[in-house]
């Protein structure tokens, strides 16, 4: 079915699709136990019912640590975007930046060098908010130096 605007134009209006099912991998978001992603892992435990509206999930993030603290910050923001979206994790890592400034001087101070592999275990708080889950906070929780282990 065609109808015509007021400027002469066809006007096709969309057809209708029938409502999909979601599919059992995308009902299912949180996997019970360690999810692995290019290196780094996220632990959450039991699923979510559908009456609970928070749930907190561990993360072990892979970085490489940076002499210089701005390319330190974005190495540990490539490292979150694994787990959420871009925009979210920028506004988290500003939450975030006092305690990364310590811990990057602190590792200054220790004499970690210029591309150490390390890991930082850190928390994300999700929220259920209009039936989506939402990266409310994250709170840094230690670092390890895998060169120490």
């Amino acid at each position: 079915m065609y109808v015509h605007d007021s400027l002469g134009e066809p006007f096709r209006p969309r057809r209708k699709t029938p409502a999909q099912l979601p599919s059992k991998s995308a009902t299912k978001l949180f996997n019970d136990g360690w999810v692995v992603k290019d290196g780094h892992r996220r632990f959450c435990g039991p699923a979510p019912s559908p009456s609970d509206r928070e749930l907190h999930c561990d993360l072990e993030l892979r970085v490489r640590f940076r002499r210089a603290f701005d390319k330190f910050v974005r190495e540990v923001e490539s490292a979150y975007v694994r787990w959420t979206t871009r925009p979210t994790v920028q506004a988290l890592i500003k939450k975030l930046q006092k305690n990364l400034k310590e811990w990057h001087q602190e590792m200054l101070n220790s004499k970690v060098l210029d591309n150490d592999p390390l890991v930082l275990v850190a928390g994300l708080h999700y929220r259920r908010s209009n039936g989506s889950w939402l990266v409310t906070s994250s709170d840094l929780r230690q670092y390890r130096r895998l060169i120490d282990l």
